[in-house]
């Protein structure tokens, strides 16, 4: 029985098309980052703690905001120029476009922690798309627990506005049947515990399967290279050009996936802030 077993391990290793899925779905898999990623020591996994290379690169990533946001608080000029102009511009479009005109006024006051998950997966995303780096937002684990952190947030700002029996009131809307209320009350508290979800396997989804699709071509590529044939002059040339177009496309849509994530997190937060008038 063993003798067949063999057999098909050893065509699907000799299948370059398989060997490089297998290859990419490993790659971007959670690992632990050990002395054969990057170089990184083992010293590096504590106790019950292992660096892996999502939260390698998403600690990068953090350095990096953070450096961004003090080189361009250093010296500030009247007529902003470089990258103080590049962050007045993405402060004031996270400050009007995503909480003053979502919330109102009183939205800016919520700046600091919906400007800081903008950022954060603005930055994380936009990293992935450079080689070798991998994006701190393409694991559930991380996306996740946003998720839960905005989930936590909102309902919480919600209680200290309107009083814990009026917010959970809030979730029957005026003028609902007494009837139907039980079954309206389930639904919109079944609603509510999904939104870190979505909110999480939404972000995730769409970094994981954008890098699914640039590694798939890259392989194209790789193969025409290795396997020189008639088809090569038009399977590489395709490849390299879808390759292009996606990378451009993926860029798209980590700044997309960025602002997604932060305006539903203000309508959230908004929509906590007026329970009472629902």
């Amino acid at each position: 029985m063993s003798a067949p077993t063999v057999t098909v391990a050893g065509e699907a290793a000799a299948d370059p098309l398989t060997h490089g899925i297998e290859k990419l779905v490993h790659e971007l898999s959670v690992l632990p980052l050990k002395g054969e990623h990057l170089g990184i020591a083992e010293s590096y996994s504590p106790s019950h703690f292992t660096l892996t290379n999502y939260t390698f690169w998403m600690v990068v990533a953090l350095a990096l905001t953070v450096l961004f946001f003090v080189v361009a608080s250093r010296k500030p000029k009247l007529v902003p120029s470089g990258i103080y102009n590049l962050a007045e511009a993405g402060v004031a479009f996270v400050r009007d476009n995503l909480c003053a005109e979502v919330m109102g006024p009183e939205g800016r006051k919520y700046f600091p922690f919906i400007g800081t998950v903008f950022f954060f997966v603005l930055f994380n995303n936009l990293l992935g798309n450079i080689p070798p780096a991998l994006p701190g937002t393409g694991t559930l684990g991380t996306t996740f627990m946003w998720g839960l952190i905005v989930f936590t947030v909102y309902n919480g700002i919600g209680i200290k506005k309107n009083g814990l029996g009026r917010y959970i009131k809030s979730f029957i809307p005026s003028g609902t049947p007494l009837w139907l209320a039980p079954f309206i009350f389930v639904l919109e508290l079944i609603s509510h515990f999904l939104r870190p979800i979505t909110l999480g396997i939404r972000l995730y989804a769409n970094m994981y399967a954008g890098h699914i699709m640039l590694g798939v071509f890259a392989i194209f590529m790789a193969i025409a290279i290795e396997h020189v044939s008639a088809t090569s002059f038009v399977v590489l040339p395709l490849s390299f050009l879808m390759q292009v177009i996606l990378r451009g496309f993926e860029l798209f849509v980590a700044v997309l996936q960025a602002y997604i994530f932060a305006i539903l997190t203000a309508v959230y937060i908004n929509g906590a802030l007026h329970a009472s008038e629902h």
